[in-house]
């Protein structure tokens, strides 16, 4: 009974660190991190264009083959 303790203690001082730390300031909007501001945006919309330019740029392979591709070593 007494080997229980021990880990029940560290899982509670685990769980009050966690909510202290994490998940209180998150409840209040004092996160430690800030919302993404314009440049990051412009950033991911330039990202996620140039993805979408990419991926319909691409063309298919002229000759499907049955195998799998084979690496000369």
């Amino acid at each position: 009974m007494t080997g229980v303790w021990f880990p029940l203690a560290a899982t509670a001082l685990a769980a009050a660190l966690t909510w202290w730390c994490c998940i209180r300031p998150m409840v209040r909007n004092r996160a430690c991190h800030s919302a993404p501001g314009p440049g990051l945006k412009e950033e991911l919309h330039a990202a996620r264009e140039e993805l979408r330019r990419l991926r319909d740029d691409t063309t298919p392979p002229t000759a499907p083959t049955d195998r799998p591709e084979s690496l000369n070593r």
